[in-house]
């Protein structure tokens, strides 16, 4: 990504300009983690350019940890904290934009919702392919309650385990897996019925 260059050298920057006095460490977490804080980012924000703006808000945060930053003890679950605390912010400073996090109960976004539905003739299959179904399935992931939808996100990004979500979410590592079993059937359920809606509409 283009943008990990100009956010490592942005953050850099900023620290020599705060004389932030562990410029080495901050140099390693940058240099180790960008990628990981922007796929955090965009689980949470599905937005390019946000899920940047996250990401340097992120390390942002980070730089005002200074020498403490030598005694953290997991850095990447820390970061990784950090970058989901900073794009839940944004998502909430912006979620009239990101997300219509109206419940499905109301009859006029259920009808937008269909209306973006791929043709019935089309097989199922191929509809779970489109780009449609996508913006259908992240609607149905915004309407989940917090404590499945956080997981779910998280999980999206590769590199982090169970152990790792837990860590970010403070919660047990067998809590995260029992979340995010009811959130994947939760979800099909509600894709299921969105699905049905539309066959028999």
């Amino acid at each position: 990504m283009a943008g990990q260059a100009i956010l490592g050298e942005a953050i850099l920057d900023e620290s020599k300009a705060a004389q932030v006095e562990a410029p080495a460490t901050i140099e390693g977490l940058v240099a180790d983690h960008t990628l990981l804080v922007f796929r955090i980012a965009y689980s949470i924000l599905r937005n390019h350019h946000d899920a940047e703006d996250a990401a340097q808000e992120c390390f942002l945060r980070v730089l005002k940890y200074g020498r403490k930053l030598t005694h953290v003890r997991n850095p990447k679950t820390w970061l990784a904290r950090i970058a989901w605390t900073a794009a839940l912010d944004r998502r909430r400073a912006h979620a009239a934009v990101l997300f219509s996090t109206a419940p499905l109960s109301d009859d006029r976004q259920k009808e937008e919702l269909l209306d973006q539905l791929p043709d019935r003739a089309i097989p199922v299959d191929q509809q779970l392919a489109g780009r449609q179904l996508q913006r259908i399935l992240e609607r149905l992931i915004a309407t989940l309650p917090d404590e499945l939808r956080h997981p779910l996100e998280l999980s999206t990004v590769q590199e982090l385990n169970s152990t790792e979500i837990g860590g970010i979410l403070n919660i047990p590592e067998n809590s995260v897996r029992t979340r995010l079993m009811r959130a994947r059937k939760l979800l099909k359920e509600k894709l299921s019925h969105t699905l049905e809606a539309k066959h028999h509409g």
